[in-house]
C-alpha cells in the first residue's frame, strides 16, 4: 500500500495499528536500551513486567519466560540496566513496548575495562607470578577460611576437610563477600590471620554469584593484602567459569571452594591412602607368613606317634641319653628365654631413655621458640585473651609429649606380650616333652620287658616258657619267669 492509498483510503483502527506494528518491527530490532528498573512485577506464568525509564520518558518492556531462564540475576526496583530486543506493538491497544531478549547491569562493559586495567597494572608490578609467593605447606595443621560465616561455601570447605583430613584444625574468618564494605573486610581479615599467626594456609572466596557480585575480589586492597600475605592463600571465588583478580595474586587458585579444600588437605590425603595400602599389605603379607608357617608345623598326633614308635625301638641306654637330651635341651631353652627376656628389657630401657632425653632436650627449645612468638605478637595477643593463647601454644607442644609417652608404653607392652607368646610356647613344648619321657609313660601304668641279656622285649615271640625275664615299673623293677604254656 503506497502513500496516496494510505491518504485517499479510509483506515479502520486496526488497520492503522497493523501498519505501525509492521513498520516499527521492520526498522526497530536489536536495540540495545539502557535505562532505570521501574515497577517490576514477575508473572505467575514466569514473565517479567517492567518498565525502563530515564529522566525524561519510560517504556514498557517484558522479558519472556525463555528468554529470562538464561538471565545470570533478576532485576530490582532502581536497578541500572542494559537490556537488548526489538520493539513491537500491542494492537489491540495501539502500544508499545520492549521484547527483551538479554539483560544485564548497566556499564558492565566500563567495569569489565577497568579490571583488564588493574590486571594489566598489577602484573607489570610482578605481582601475578609464581616467583615469590609463600609455597603451599604438605600438611598443615590449621586451615583459615576467609568467607560469608553461612552459605553453601564454607560448609563444603568443612565437609571437605573433614572426611579428607579430620585432624586439621580449621578457623573461620566471617566476613560480608559481596557489596559494599566487603574487600575492606575481606582485607582486613587477611591481615588479622596474618598477625595471629595460627593458620598455615587461608582460604578466601566464595560461592557463585553474578559479575557484579564477585567484584570485592578484584579490588585493589584485597590484591594487595593476599600479594602482601606470609601465609599462602588459595582463592576459590565462585565456580570454575568465574574469576577474580585475587586468583591471580594467591599461590594457588582453586575453582570452587571444595576444590580449594581438596587442594590444602592433599598432602594428609596422600599420607592416609599410603598408609591404607601399607596396612593391607603389611595385613596380607602376615596372613600368608602365617598360612606358611602353619604348613611347616607338623601334626600333633602324628608326632606323638612317631615318637613313641621310635621309643618302642629303643634300648635302655637309649632311653637314658634322651632323658639326658630331653634335660639338656630344656635346660638350653631356659637360658635362651632367659636372655631374651634380659635384652629385651634392656632394650626398652635405652629406648626409652633415650626417647626421655630427646624429649627433655626437645622441650625447652620448643617452649623457648613459643615464647619468642609469643613476645613478638604480644602487643596484640595480650589484648586477645593471652592466657588461652599461651594455653593454646603450651598444650600443643604437651601432647606432643604425651603421644611419645604413650608410644613408648605401646613398645614395651607389645614387647612384653612377645615375650609371655615365647615362654608359653616354651611352656607347651616342655609339656610335650614330659609327656614323652619314658619316666613319664610308665608312671601311667605301662612296663617295659627286659629278657636275661638286657635286651627290650617286643614281640611275644620271643620268650619261651621257663625264660627269666626283668619288669621295670614306675617305681622300680623285678625279675619273673615265663609261665609254661606261654610264649614259644
Amino acid at each position: 500500500m503506497n502513500e496516496n492509498e494510505l491518504i485517499d483510503k479510509p483506515l479502520s483502527v486496526s488497520e492503522i495499528n497493523s501498519l505501525v506494528r509492521t513498520f516499527i518491527k521492520e526498522r526497530f530490532y536489536n536495540l540495545c536500551i539502557t535505562g532505570e528498573v521501574s515497577t517490576f512485577r514477575p508473572s505467575a506464568n514466569g514473565h517479567w513486567y517492567f518498565k525502563l525509564k530515564d529522566a525524561n520518558a519510560q517504556i514498557d518492556a517484558v522479558m519472556f519466560r525463555s528468554a529470562n531462564a538464561l538471565s545470570s540475576f533478576v532485576p530490582k526496583e532502581g536497578d541500572k540496566v542494559e537490556v537488548r530486543g526489538s520493539i513491537d506493538v500491542y494492537e489491540a491497544r495501539g502500544t508499545y513496548q520492549v521484547i527483551v531478549q538479554s539483560i544485564r547491569h548497566s556499564g558492565l562493559g566500563e567495569l569489565l575495562a577497568a579490571i583488564q586495567k588493574r590486571k594489566e597494572y598489577y602484573q607489570s608490578l610482578g605481582w601475578f607470578e609464581p616467583e615469590g609467593k609463600p609455597p603451599l605447606p604438605q600438611y598443615p595443621r590449621n586451615i583459615g577460611v576467609i568467607t560469608a560465616s553461612t552459605g553453601a561455601a564454607i560448609h563444603d570447605i568443612l565437609d571437605t576437610t573433614a572426611k579428607r583430613a579430620p585432624s586439621v584444625d580449621i578457623t573461620i574468618y566471617p566476613v560480608l563477600v559481596q557489596g559494599s564494605g566487603a574487600a575492606a573486610q575481606i582485607a582486613q581479615a587477611i591481615r588479622q590471620a596474618n598477625d595471629l599467626s595460627l593458620s598455615d594456609v587461608l582460604i578466601v572466596g566464595r560461592g557463585g554469584g553474578s559479575f557484579e557480585d564477585l567484584l570485592p575480589f578484584s579490588e585493589d586492597e584485597v590484591i594487595r593484602a593476599v600479594h602482601e600475605s606470609q601465609i599462602p592463600v588459595i582463592s576459590a571465588v565462585g565456580h570454575e567459569i568465574d574469576t577474580a583478580l585475587s586468583d591471580y595474586a594467591a599461590t594457588k587458585r582453586a575453582i570452587t571452594p571444595t576444590d580449594a579444600a581438596m587442594i590444602a588437605t592433599e598432602g594428609w590425603h596422600r599420607l592416609s591412602l599410603q598408609l591404607r595400602q601399607t596396612m593391607a599389605e603389611l595385613s596380607s603379607a602376615l596372613v600368608t607368613k602365617s598360612e606358611r608357617l602353619s604348613r611347616r608345623i607338623p601334626d600333633t598326633a602324628l608326632l606323638r606317634s612317631i615318637i613313641e614308635h621310635r621309643l618302642d625301638l629303643m634300648k635302655p641306654a637309649d632311653l637314658t641319653y634322651l632323658e639326658r637330651l630331653v634335660e639338656q635341651k630344656h635346660t638350653s631353652l631356659s637360658l635362651r628365654l632367659s636372655f631374651s627376656i634380659d635384652s629385651a628389657r634392656d632394650s626398652i630401657d635405652k629406648k626409652t631413655e633415650r626417647a626421655a632425653s630427646k624429649l627433655n632436650s626437645l622441650l625447652p627449645a620448643a617452649a623457648l621458640d613459643v615464647r619468642k612468638k609469643a613476645n613478638s605478637l604480644e602487643p596484640r595477643l595480650m589484648a586477645a585473651r593471652p592466657e588461652a593463647l599461651r594455653g593454646l601454644f603450651d598444650s600443643r607442644y604437651a601432647g606432643y609429649a604425651g603421644q611419645l609417652a604413650s608410644l613408648c608404653s605401646v613398645a614395651e607392652l607389645a614387647m612384653e606380650a612377645k615375650l609371655d607368646a615365647a615362654a608359653s610356647a616354651l611352656a607347651h613344648l616342655e609339656a610335650q616333652c614330659r609327656d614323652l619321657n619314658p619316666e613319664n609313660v610308665l608312671q601311667r601304668g605301662y612296663a617295659i620287658v627286659f629278657d636275661s641279656n638286657e635286651n627290650v622285649v617286643r614281640h611275644e615271640a620271643e620268650l619261651t616258657a621257663g625264660d627269666m625275664i626283668k619288669i621295670k615299673v614306675a617305681d622300680g623293677s623285678f625279675s619273673a619267669r615265663v609261665a609254661a604254656g606261654e610264649g614259644k
